[in-house]
């Protein structure tokens, strides 16, 4: 069977999910989705509907949902999908002929669209909450290097600082921080204590589910002063809403552009962590500083003098990215 491509399936879509959601009320309620594919189904509406998602996110979600996950689970009851359902119909076929990162991606996909269904009431449970690549296999991914070089720090450095005023902010607060896209969108005024000198990133706001606190230099606090206070959120049009993901796709697009590297921000987030590592600075606390999970052993290095570590590091880095 030939693959589904995105735009193949966007074109079908308005047939194919009447079809699946004949003789069911149209209102979207708990009753309204019954099996796995009429979950899929909404979700790749719902998300080329929605303009806060970038496209590129839009058209691989939607091919993992063409490609792999519609053929395996499109009628299969809700209350049967579980973890040994997805690792007989899902993982074991897919893993003699794909990548790790393929499979991850379509089981991230899964269980972001029936998180979604879920939150918002479309359905009564969700059963993959707690399933990831590695309820199926202990080996991970080879990640990916990034495409900015710890020697391409001063001609990004030169492009970020001929930004407009919100933008220069919103990629050096990235940037000193290295965190994550979504993070820094979503950053209101009160997560950040002038007196402590420390951002505060809320659960709901981590990619982990872990809450944060990032010790910052008096520079960076100074960089998000600089800005006007204009509602809840920092970085907003009228502070009522963060940017959206596709204002910074195009902000980054245009980055790119003046730096001569495609690149993403993601990428600024893996080029602090290279940079990190030439400088010398401990693996445990770059780890801490990403705020990535770690296990009992690293555990050791939570205390106090981790944080005056945390807080040195990021000093450290702020030396070498300061811009005029």
């Amino acid at each position: 069977m030939a693959a589904v491509t995105a735009k193949t399936l966007f074109a079908e879509l308005p047939a194919i999910r009447a079809n699946a959601l004949a003789d069911r009320e149209a209102s979207l309620t708990v009753s309204a989705f019954q099996t796995g594919g009429e979950v899929l189904m909404w979700y790749m509406q719902h998300i080329d509907t929605d303009k806060t998602y970038s496209a590129d996110y839009v058209s691989t979600a939607s091919s993992y949902i063409g490609n792999h996950l519609l053929s395996q689970l499109d009628q299969v009851r809700l209350n049967h999908i579980d973890k040994p359902l997805l690792y007989k119909q899902l993982y074991m076929p897919m893993q003699s002929d794909y990548a790790l990162s393929t499979i991850k991606g379509v089981l991230g996909t899964l269980k972001t669209a029936f998180t979604r269904a879920y939150e918002l009431g479309l359905i009564a449970s969700n059963s993959t909450k707690n399933i990831t690549l590695s309820s199926f296999t202990t080996s991970q991914p080879d990640s990916q290097p990034g495409r900015l070089k710890p020697h391409d720090l001063p001609v990004l450095l030169a492009a970020i600082n001929q930004q407009p005023k919100q933008r220069r902010v919103f990629f050096m607060t990235q940037l000193l921080h290295a965190t994550r896209e979504g993070e820094t969108s979503l950053a209101e005024w009160k997560h950040f204590s002038s007196n402590m000198l420390e951002w505060y990133l809320p659960a709901e706001n981590t990619k982990n589910g872990t809450e944060h606190r990032l010790p910052i230099t008096q520079h960076a606090m100074d960089l998000i002063n600089s800005l006007p206070k204009r509602g809840t959120y920092i970085f907003s049009v009228k502070g009522i809403k963060p940017i959206t993901t596709r204002t910074i796709e195009r902000w980054y697009q245009s980055l790119s552009d003046d730096v001569g590297i495609k690149f993403t921000s993601h990428d600024i987030r893996k080029l602090a962590r290279d940079s990190w590592q030439d400088m010398g600075i401990d693996w445990v606390i770059g780890e801490m500083l990403l705020n990535h999970e770690r296990d009992g052993l690293d555990k050791r290095y939570m205390h106090s003098h981790s944080r005056e570590q945390m807080r040195k590091a990021l000093g450290e880095w702020g030396n070498r990215t300061t811009i005029n």
